[in-house]
């Protein structure tokens, strides 16, 4: 009699708990998680830091923390992960009443580009462990990894060719304002222009040097078309990088530097354009725009980039075009566009491994091959 007395109330006791869970488990209780940055290097670590708060006095004897995570987001530790084409993260906790749970996540930033947990989801359960209970959270974290800065040999090369056609001085007419440095005097050389401190110092007669009064910029035309029937993507991954890469080099250098870009913004859908860039908070602006460009979003035709914003360049600009693609509809515009700016370099994105292309007499010295290593498979 006692036991069946005893397996009564244990009854009577575990739809009591079961109920009150069912209604009260989810009252009160928060999950956010979030980055520890908005912006972040590519390569650096930064954390994902979870937020659980359970504001009640039910206690949670089990509680399962999940979401999920782009693959570019490498964990360091991948405890309770699982991976296929996200990563699955689940952390297990028990929660007092008022308590509330922080966990940092360290992780690695091994892609560029704009990600997003927009969903998390919290399980738990009554205390006899007899029935879960979810609920998912709305959630807004977001974060924007830079392109990969590039330092190689090939850069110093490619700075090279561009300070010998911009640092030239190709007016005829200076600014008597603006001075670009001081040189030796020389026979024709007006008397006014004698720098009498400089001259005292170096013991020789020393002249003030003036800039050119044209003062000349890079415009950079990225092409992002796919450049083999795969629709593979790294080399156009490698052509980002270069051209963050690039413009970072010139604004160190003091060189100001637009670009357009074919490629959609992951947000806002729209083709990806920089202006005029100089300063080190532009160069931020500029690998943002870099970082939020969406390979599946599609292209514009590099033809209809080149129609519609080339006017928007200086007459005396120098054009870099950065293109992967090689052959196709590209190979008649990039023609075009030497013939009427002389000014031009393209440069080709491509794996060590593939042969050299033939390119057209007036493309010789407007050319310059970019290896990188790997390949597509």
């Amino acid at each position: 009699m006692k036991l069946v007395v005893f397996l009564a109330l244990l009854a009577v006791f575990a739809i009591a708990e079961l109920i009150l869970y069912r209604k009260h488990a989810l009252d009160h209780l928060s999950l956010h998680v979030s980055f520890s940055q908005p912006v972040a290097q590519y390569g650096e670590v930064i954390e994902v830091i979870e937020v659980a708060e359970n504001n009640k006095r039910l206690p949670l004897p089990f509680v399962l923390l999940k979401f999920e995570s782009p693959v570019s987001l490498k964990f360091l530790d991948m405890t309770n992960s699982s991976l296929s084409d996200l990563i699955y993260r689940e952390d297990m906790l028990t929660m007092k009443p008022f308590s509330r749970h922080t966990r940092k996540i360290k992780v690695k930033c091994s892609r560029r580009g704009y990600y997003s947990f927009v969903r998390v989801n919290l399980t738990t359960s009554d205390m006899l462990l007899t029935e879960k209970i979810t609920k998912t959270f709305e959630n807004d974290a977001n974060i924007t990894i830079l392109p990969e800065r590039i330092h190689t040999p090939e850069m110093r090369t490619l700075l090279s060719i561009t300070f010998s056609d911009i640092l030239q001085r190709r007016t005829l007419l200076t600014d008597p304002f603006s001075f670009s440095g001081i040189r030796e005097y020389q026979p024709w050389d007006p008397m006014r222009s004698i720098n009498w401190t400089a001259t005292a110092r170096a013991g020789d007669f020393m002249v003030n040097q003036n800039t050119s009064t044209s003062t000349r910029q890079v415009s950079i035309f990225l092409n992002l078309e796919f450049y083999d029937m795969r629709e593979s993507v790294i080399l156009l991954e490698k052509a980002i990088s270069l051209a963050y890469s690039y413009s970072c080099e010139l604004s160190e250098a003091g060189i100001p530097s637009q670009l357009f870009t074919n490629g959609r913004d992951a947000v806002t859908g729209a083709t990806v354009i920089d202006p005029t860039t100089s300063e080190d908070h532009d160069i931020l602006r500029r690998g943002l725009a870099l970082a939020r460009i969406d390979l599946g979003a599609g292209v514009i035709p590099f033809n209809d980039l080149i129609c519609e914003f080339l006017q928007k360049t200086g007459a005396n600009d120098y054009i870099v075009v950065i293109s992967p693609k090689s052959e196709g509809t590209f190979r008649p515009v990039i023609k075009s566009l030497k013939k009427n700016r002389p000014s031009l370099l393209w440069i080709m994105p491509c794996f060590s491994t593939m042969p050299n292309i033939k390119l057209e007499s007036e493309l010789f010295s407007s050319y310059m091959r970019w290896e990188v290593k790997g390949n597509d498979r």
